[in-house]
């Protein structure tokens, strides 16, 4: 009698945390991303199967490190809310919850990359790839991607359990994708988690200076990459596993002991900002700036034989993925740390008898839009310190300074449509993920010249990320942002006003 019945390991409660989160949604946009990055436009050279599995490792170090960070923090998330973290293990046991959470995000992942091998297959055949399909490559691949998903998204558990807050977890997961993306293109050794998959990829490739010609072949998997990612798959497991049962709640949050007392219940600040106050903001916005034009940097020095040494190339360069994959994102967890205060308890209902639905909506979008400009103003001051250390001939183009007001403007639209999208989801990680999605497709607009399509698009164009001296037609830059701000602020407001607040405790 009054003994705790412990239920077998399942993932099924993780399940049922995440109904109406829309991860299956997620899943289907990464493999329709997957899609346009392999397959829109390729050309036949009689390597196309092996041109689609080498770029599958490139895009999936963003894609999966994305996807795989989004459904952990979900997925850890709950644990620290209210007294939940002490609650679950009286009905479960911790190794149990934990087993689960692995088990849940291997489903995942294991629906998403066959998905993925499906659809590879699937287009390889109806464009008539040449020669047969190469079986033995594709699993090979397709195993890599398990295992890689996999350590991604126990470091991204680890994350989530040792940061009480999301935005810290999420930031050092995007700062890890960067690094990894940028070490991948150095070499193929697995340096961090999320390079992983580089390493493990059956195609490699051949790259002749002279001619500037590349080949691509089958490469074997050496023991060593093997025994380096099982070291990080079993490493990082049974620390977590450590750390979730032997953790008191409390022990090791980041943040956990910062209990401090304001010495007055007023603030010259505005509301949105003291509920910022303490939080740290400004780590992934310092940061992945300044990882992207160390990259960037680093890549412009390298490569003078392919690359001129001017001021152009050397923004191109440091722009190039901040620009059009993780500047967005970072504003999109911005938004999403605004809105969470609102989505917990009955916050929505206390907060409503205190404002309006116009100046609540008004003052998240001029908060996010602030510290997004700030962050504009620190890569235009890290490019500018690092072409002088260069020392880089003539001066910075005018057109720069154009195109650091253009970027701006597009931040205030970007942050007005990802305001709207966190405060319409309750998930702190989704809103984060559509701004990746949105990134990419973003990119593709550009392409086809459709950049006043998305916000997104309008700021890879407007910074100029692929050429600073291009072309900038400002009247319909200014109106698509005019646009998307004032329809993403209406939509935010008339929600409010009209939707039933659902209490989420």
């Amino acid at each position: 009698m009054g003994e705790t019945v412990r239920k077998p390991v399942s993932p099924l409660i993780e399940f049922k945390k995440s109904r109406h989160k829309h991860f299956f949604l997620l899943l289907a946009a990464a493999v329709v991303l997957n899609y346009f990055y392999l397959f829109h436009g390729i050309s036949p050279d009689q390597q196309e199967w092996y041109n689609v599995l080498y770029g599958l490792p490139v895009i999936n170090t963003l894609i999966l490190s994305v996807l795989m960070a989004v459904i952990a923090s979900q997925s850890v998330d709950m644990e620290h809310k209210g007294a939940m973290w002490n609650l679950l293990p009286t009905l479960e046991s911790r190794a149990s919850i934990y087993l689960g959470k692995i088990l849940y995000g291997f489903i995942y992942l294991t629906i998403f990359c066959s998905l993925q091998m499906a659809m590879v297959i699937l287009m390889g055949v109806h464009l008539g790839f040449a020669g047969s399909i190469p079986f033995h490559a594709i699993g090979v691949t397709f195993l890599a991607e398990l295992v890689s998903g996999m350590i991604v998204y126990q470091v991204q558990c680890l994350l989530s359990l040792l940061f009480s807050s999301q935005f810290a977890a999420l930031s050092v997961g995007f700062g890890g994708t960067l690094t990894g993306l940028f070490l991948a293109y150095i070499s193929t050794k697995a340096w961090t988690p999320w390079s992983v998959l580089f390493s493990l990829s059956p195609v490699g490739m051949d790259y002749d200076r002279a001619s500037r010609t590349a080949t691509l072949f089958l490469r074997p998997i050496t023991v060593p990459e093997i025994l380096t990612a099982l070291l990080y798959l079993v490493g990082f497991f049974l620390l977590g596993l450590y750390l979730f049962t032997k953790t008191e709640q409390g022990e090791l949050l980041a943040g956990a002991h910062e209990h401090r007392v304001s010495h007055s219940v007023h603030s010259g600040l505005p509301v949105e900002l003291i509920k910022l106050k303490r939080n740290p903001l400004w780590i992934p916005f310092v940061l992945i700036p300044l990882i992207s034009a160390v990259i960037g940097t680093v890549n412009f020095t390298q490569n003078q034989d392919v690359l001129k040494n001017t001021w152009g190339d050397l923004w191109t360069q440091q722009s190039l993925f901040l620009g059009m994959f993780f500047l967005a994102p970072l504003v999109g967890i911005l938004c999403s740390l605004l809105w969470r205060m609102e989505h917990q308890g009955s916050n929505w209902n206390l907060l409503l008898t205190v404002t309006t639905p116009a100046k609540l909506v008004k003052d998240k979008w001029l908060t996010a839009s602030l510290l997004s400009f700030l962050s504009i103003g620190w890569i235009a001051m890290i490019y500018l310190f690092t072409g002088k250390i260069l020392g880089l001939p003539g001066d910075v183009p005018e057109l720069f300074w154009i195109r650091m007001v253009s970027a701006v403007l597009c931040l205030a639209a970007i942050t007005a449509v990802q305001s709207m999208l966190s405060m319409l989801f309750h998930s702190f990680a989704f809103p984060i993920a559509l701004a990746f999605a949105g990134s990419f497709a973003g990119l593709e607009l550009t392409v086809k010249g459709a950049y006043y399509a998305s916000p997104y698009s309008m700021l890879i164009y407007g910074m100029g990320s692929t050429s600073i001296t291009g072309e900038l037609n400002v009247p319909v830059l200014l109106t698509s942002c005019c646009f998307f701000i004032l329809s993403a602020l209406a939509v935010s407001v008339l929600a409010l006003k009209r939707m039933d607040v659902r209490t989420h405790v």
